[in-house]
Protein backbone atom coordinates (compact mmCIF):
# COMPACT_ATOMS: atom_id res chain seq x y z
CA UNK A 1 0.00 0.00 0.00
CA UNK A 2 2.65 2.39 0.23
CA UNK A 3 3.30 1.92 -3.83
CA UNK A 4 1.81 5.62 -5.53
CA UNK A 5 -0.79 3.03 -7.29
CA UNK A 6 -2.15 2.30 -4.20
CA UNK A 7 -4.85 5.21 -5.00
CA UNK A 8 -6.29 3.33 -7.58
CA UNK A 9 -7.57 1.19 -5.09
CA UNK A 10 -8.80 3.51 -2.49
CA UNK A 11 -10.19 5.75 -4.74
CA UNK A 12 -13.06 3.60 -5.28
CA UNK A 13 -13.88 2.39 -2.51
CA UNK A 14 -14.20 6.26 -0.93
CA UNK A 15 -16.51 6.53 -3.82
CA UNK A 16 -18.99 3.71 -3.01
CA UNK A 17 -19.10 4.86 0.85
CA UNK A 18 -19.87 8.13 -0.36
CA UNK A 19 -22.42 7.04 -3.30
CA UNK A 20 -23.85 4.91 -0.39
CA UNK A 21 -24.09 7.15 2.49
CA UNK A 22 -25.74 9.92 0.27
CA UNK A 23 -28.14 7.10 -1.40
CA UNK A 24 -28.84 5.98 2.88
CA UNK A 25 -29.63 9.55 3.63
CA UNK A 26 -31.64 10.20 1.01
CA UNK A 27 -33.80 7.26 0.48
CA UNK A 28 -36.88 7.91 2.32
CA UNK A 29 -37.44 11.11 -0.14
CA UNK A 30 -36.67 9.22 -3.11
CA UNK A 31 -39.08 6.56 -2.08
CA UNK A 32 -41.89 8.98 -1.07
CA UNK A 33 -41.59 10.96 -4.13
CA UNK A 34 -41.90 7.81 -6.43
CA UNK A 35 -44.07 6.05 -4.80
CA UNK A 36 -41.75 2.97 -4.49
CA UNK A 37 -42.87 0.27 -1.91
CA UNK A 38 -41.11 -0.57 1.33
CA UNK A 39 -38.87 -3.34 1.43
CA UNK A 40 -39.40 -5.78 3.91
CA UNK A 41 -37.20 -8.81 5.07
CA UNK A 42 -39.59 -9.83 7.63
CA UNK A 43 -42.48 -11.64 5.25
CA UNK A 44 -45.11 -9.72 5.35
CA UNK A 45 -45.88 -6.62 3.93
CA UNK A 46 -44.89 -3.21 4.77
CA UNK A 47 -47.06 -0.18 3.85
CA UNK A 48 -44.50 2.98 3.20
CA UNK A 49 -45.12 5.88 5.69
CA UNK A 50 -45.13 9.11 3.96
CA UNK A 51 -41.77 11.43 4.98
CA UNK A 52 -41.47 15.28 4.59
CA UNK A 53 -37.75 16.45 4.81
CA UNK A 54 -37.74 19.00 7.75
CA UNK A 55 -35.85 22.17 7.23
CA UNK A 56 -33.55 22.77 9.74
CA UNK A 57 -33.41 25.75 11.60
CA UNK A 58 -30.72 28.27 11.87
CA UNK A 59 -31.73 30.97 14.39
CA UNK A 60 -30.19 29.62 17.26
CA UNK A 61 -26.86 29.38 15.34
CA UNK A 62 -27.52 32.90 14.23
CA UNK A 63 -28.08 34.30 17.55
CA UNK A 64 -25.04 33.38 18.58
CA UNK A 65 -23.12 34.57 16.00
CA UNK A 66 -24.78 37.88 16.38
CA UNK A 67 -23.29 38.78 19.53
CA UNK A 68 -19.34 38.12 18.21
CA UNK A 69 -17.35 39.45 15.53
CA UNK A 70 -19.31 37.19 12.63
CA UNK A 71 -23.01 39.55 12.94
CA UNK A 72 -22.59 40.51 9.17
CA UNK A 73 -22.30 36.00 8.05
CA UNK A 74 -25.14 36.11 10.75
CA UNK A 75 -26.93 38.61 8.87
CA UNK A 76 -26.25 36.66 5.64
CA UNK A 77 -27.75 33.51 6.84
CA UNK A 78 -31.23 32.15 5.84
CA UNK A 79 -33.22 31.34 8.88
CA UNK A 80 -34.16 27.77 7.18
CA UNK A 81 -31.66 25.10 5.22
CA UNK A 82 -33.00 22.35 3.52
CA UNK A 83 -31.51 19.13 4.57
CA UNK A 84 -30.02 18.23 1.16
CA UNK A 85 -28.02 21.87 1.09
CA UNK A 86 -27.09 21.14 3.79
CA UNK A 87 -25.99 17.84 3.01
CA UNK A 88 -24.39 18.80 0.24
CA UNK A 89 -22.23 21.85 2.57
CA UNK A 90 -21.08 19.10 4.81
CA UNK A 91 -19.82 17.19 2.04
CA UNK A 92 -17.99 20.09 0.55
CA UNK A 93 -16.70 20.83 3.98
CA UNK A 94 -15.70 17.18 5.05
CA UNK A 95 -13.90 16.44 1.16
CA UNK A 96 -12.55 20.16 1.22
CA UNK A 97 -10.70 19.95 4.18
CA UNK A 98 -9.62 16.45 3.26
CA UNK A 99 -7.89 17.48 0.26
CA UNK A 100 -6.72 20.87 1.49
CA UNK A 101 -4.96 19.08 4.80
CA UNK A 102 -3.75 16.20 2.47
CA UNK A 103 -2.73 18.03 0.11
CA UNK A 104 -0.36 20.06 2.42
CA UNK A 105 0.44 16.98 4.57
CA UNK A 106 1.62 16.19 0.96
CA UNK A 107 3.91 19.01 -0.04
CA UNK A 108 5.30 18.94 3.37
CA UNK A 109 6.32 15.52 3.41
CA UNK A 110 8.12 15.86 -0.59
CA UNK A 111 9.53 18.85 0.66
CA UNK A 112 11.00 17.05 3.83
CA UNK A 113 12.21 14.34 1.00
CA UNK A 114 13.53 16.24 -0.87
CA UNK A 115 15.58 18.23 2.29
CA UNK A 116 16.95 14.73 3.14
CA UNK A 117 17.46 12.96 0.03
CA UNK A 118 19.60 16.32 -0.61
CA UNK A 119 21.44 15.67 2.48
CA UNK A 120 22.40 12.71 2.01
CA UNK A 121 23.84 12.69 -1.23
CA UNK A 122 25.75 15.83 -0.33
CA UNK A 123 29.72 15.02 -0.18
CA UNK A 124 30.04 16.43 3.31
CA UNK A 125 27.07 14.26 4.60
CA UNK A 126 29.28 10.84 2.83
CA UNK A 127 32.24 11.77 4.49
CA UNK A 128 30.93 12.18 7.77
CA UNK A 129 29.35 9.04 7.69
CA UNK A 130 32.48 7.28 6.59
CA UNK A 131 33.94 8.73 9.34
CA UNK A 132 31.10 7.40 11.78
CA UNK A 133 31.47 4.20 10.93
CA UNK A 134 35.23 3.78 11.11
CA UNK A 135 35.05 4.64 14.24
CA UNK A 136 32.10 1.83 15.33
CA UNK A 137 34.28 -1.08 13.59
CA UNK A 138 36.79 0.29 15.61
CA UNK A 139 34.92 1.00 18.92
CA UNK A 140 33.50 -3.20 18.48
CA UNK A 141 36.91 -4.50 17.20
CA UNK A 142 38.57 -3.59 20.66
CA UNK A 143 35.34 -4.68 22.59
CA UNK A 144 34.96 -7.82 20.97
CA UNK A 145 39.20 -8.75 21.77
CA UNK A 146 39.31 -10.93 24.66
CA UNK A 147 35.88 -11.76 24.79
CA UNK A 148 34.50 -15.07 24.57
CA UNK A 149 30.82 -15.90 23.40
CA UNK A 150 28.60 -18.75 23.55
CA UNK A 151 26.15 -19.66 20.73
CA UNK A 152 22.55 -18.11 20.74
CA UNK A 153 20.21 -20.59 21.86
CA UNK A 154 17.20 -21.25 19.08
CA UNK A 155 14.33 -19.62 19.66
CA UNK A 156 11.63 -21.59 17.56
CA UNK A 157 9.29 -22.96 19.42
CA UNK A 158 6.86 -24.78 16.87
CA UNK A 159 4.90 -26.43 19.90
CA UNK A 160 4.18 -23.30 21.25
CA UNK A 161 2.84 -21.95 18.11
CA UNK A 162 0.90 -25.10 17.39
CA UNK A 163 -0.77 -24.86 20.62
CA UNK A 164 -1.78 -20.85 20.13
CA UNK A 165 -3.20 -21.86 16.54
CA UNK A 166 -5.15 -24.43 18.04
CA UNK A 167 -6.81 -22.43 20.88
CA UNK A 168 -7.72 -19.36 18.29
CA UNK A 169 -9.34 -21.81 16.26
CA UNK A 170 -11.06 -23.38 18.56
CA UNK A 171 -12.34 -19.84 19.86
CA UNK A 172 -13.88 -18.84 16.52
CA UNK A 173 -15.12 -22.54 16.08
CA UNK A 174 -16.92 -21.78 19.50
CA UNK A 175 -18.04 -18.22 18.62
CA UNK A 176 -19.41 -19.91 14.74
CA UNK A 177 -20.75 -22.70 16.61
CA UNK A 178 -23.32 -20.14 18.48
CA UNK A 179 -24.43 -18.08 15.75
CA UNK A 180 -25.65 -21.12 13.95
CA UNK A 181 -27.31 -23.14 16.68
CA UNK A 182 -29.10 -19.44 17.96
CA UNK A 183 -30.38 -19.05 14.73
CA UNK A 184 -32.38 -21.97 14.67
CA UNK A 185 -32.62 -22.48 18.39
CA UNK A 186 -32.55 -18.65 20.11
CA UNK A 187 -32.48 -19.87 23.62
CA UNK A 188 -29.56 -22.56 23.31
CA UNK A 189 -31.85 -25.14 24.29
CA UNK A 190 -34.57 -27.53 23.02
CA UNK A 191 -37.66 -29.96 24.23
CA UNK A 192 -36.85 -33.83 24.03
CA UNK A 193 -38.83 -36.14 24.95
CA UNK A 194 -40.40 -34.02 27.55
CA UNK A 195 -36.77 -32.62 28.95
CA UNK A 196 -35.60 -29.37 28.56
CA UNK A 197 -32.10 -30.55 26.45
CA UNK A 198 -28.55 -28.05 26.07
CA UNK A 199 -27.72 -27.88 22.59
CA UNK A 200 -25.03 -25.56 22.04
CA UNK A 201 -22.62 -27.90 24.42
CA UNK A 202 -23.06 -30.98 22.36
CA UNK A 203 -22.99 -29.25 19.00
CA UNK A 204 -19.94 -27.61 19.88
CA UNK A 205 -18.33 -30.55 21.20
CA UNK A 206 -18.95 -31.94 17.79
CA UNK A 207 -17.52 -29.09 15.68
CA UNK A 208 -14.47 -29.04 18.11
CA UNK A 209 -13.59 -32.28 17.66
CA UNK A 210 -14.12 -31.82 13.74
CA UNK A 211 -11.51 -29.04 14.16
CA UNK A 212 -8.72 -30.95 16.37
CA UNK A 213 -9.38 -33.87 14.20
CA UNK A 214 -8.06 -31.56 11.13
CA UNK A 215 -5.50 -29.42 12.90
CA UNK A 216 -4.14 -32.64 14.36
CA UNK A 217 -3.82 -33.92 10.62
CA UNK A 218 -2.76 -30.37 8.88
CA UNK A 219 -1.53 -28.35 11.84
CA UNK A 220 1.76 -29.99 12.96
CA UNK A 221 5.47 -27.60 14.06
CA UNK A 222 7.22 -29.09 10.91
CA UNK A 223 4.71 -27.56 8.59
CA UNK A 224 5.03 -23.97 10.74
CA UNK A 225 8.94 -24.82 11.04
CA UNK A 226 9.06 -25.37 6.74
CA UNK A 227 7.05 -21.90 6.56
CA UNK A 228 9.71 -19.99 6.88
CA UNK A 229 11.93 -21.73 4.03
CA UNK A 230 9.37 -22.27 1.66
CA UNK A 231 7.51 -18.55 2.26
CA UNK A 232 8.44 -15.56 0.22
CA UNK A 233 5.95 -13.98 -0.69
CA UNK A 234 4.79 -10.14 0.55
CA UNK A 235 1.97 -10.03 2.32
CA UNK A 236 -0.94 -8.79 0.07
CA UNK A 237 -1.69 -4.87 1.74
CA UNK A 238 -4.11 -4.16 -0.85
CA UNK A 239 -5.95 -7.56 -0.66
CA UNK A 240 -6.32 -6.73 3.05
CA UNK A 241 -7.87 -3.57 2.48
CA UNK A 242 -10.24 -4.58 -0.23
CA UNK A 243 -11.47 -7.31 2.02
CA UNK A 244 -11.85 -4.89 4.75
CA UNK A 245 -13.51 -2.15 3.37
CA UNK A 246 -15.82 -4.85 1.84
CA UNK A 247 -16.64 -5.93 4.97
CA UNK A 248 -17.33 -2.27 6.01
CA UNK A 249 -19.46 -1.99 3.27
CA UNK A 250 -21.58 -5.34 4.13
CA UNK A 251 -21.86 -4.41 7.62
CA UNK A 252 -23.43 -0.98 6.02
CA UNK A 253 -25.86 -2.85 3.83
CA UNK A 254 -27.56 -5.19 5.89
CA UNK A 255 -27.78 -1.99 8.82
CA UNK A 256 -29.35 0.11 5.76
CA UNK A 257 -31.50 -3.52 5.30
CA UNK A 258 -32.25 -3.23 8.87
CA UNK A 259 -33.36 0.51 8.89
CA UNK A 260 -35.57 -0.25 5.72
CA UNK A 261 -37.23 -3.04 7.96
CA UNK A 262 -37.67 -1.08 10.81
CA UNK A 263 -39.49 1.58 8.79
Amino acid sequence: MNRPESWKTWLPLLGVLVVFAVVTAVWPTLANAFSLPSISFGGGSSTPVPYEPEPIHLEALKTSLAAGPLASVAAALPDTLSPFVALGVVAGVIIGGIVVVGGGLSFIFRLLSGIRDNTIESQAYKTHQSALEQRQREQIKKMRDGRTIDPMPSHKMPRWSVLSNALITLMFVGFATMVVVRNFFPEGVTELNGEIVNVTTPAFGVAALIALIIMGIRLRPQRLEAIDTTDFNKIPWDFMAVLITGLVILGLGIGFMVYINAG
